[in-house]
């Protein structure tokens, strides 16, 4: 079933392109970690795994903040985060869409993500 449902997908994104509507865009996005805790711990070692020349101070962020960010690929957020607590390291992960502000997305990971309302079937 889920074959014939992205097979239809895939021959309606071509029958609109022929008729010339234009796709949406894949969203980019630029994501920063932000030191927290032992501060000099944290960014000793993000230094060593980004180098310097990601290391940005006094980033105005959405909330109107300026905060010391650290310029990181995804993959990277994602390898930071699953190993932070064997690196002893704490910061926050911030998220820029194209060229939006910063906005915080510490909530997209682990325990700061809300749990299910009781009674609820999602698990």
């Amino acid at each position: 079933m889920v074959y014939f449902k992205s097979c239809y997908c895939s021959l309606k994104s071509r029958l609109l392109w022929q008729k010339g509507v234009k796709m949406a865009k894949k969203r980019e996005y630029t994501w920063y970690l932000e030191p927290r805790g032992d501060v000099a711990r944290s960014n000793e070692v993000l230094g060593k795994n980004l180098g310097e020349e990601n290391a940005f101070q006094g980033v105005e962020c959405a909330d109107g903040v300026r905060r010391n960010l650290w310029r990181c690929p995804s993959a990277m957020v994602f390898m930071l985060w699953s190993s932070r607590k064997t690196l002893r390291i704490v910061f926050g992960i911030f998220c820029q869409e194209g060229k939006g502000k910063i906005r915080r997305a510490t909530r997209w990971y682990g325990k700061t993500v809300s749990k299910p309302r009781k009674g609820s079937t999602y698990v």
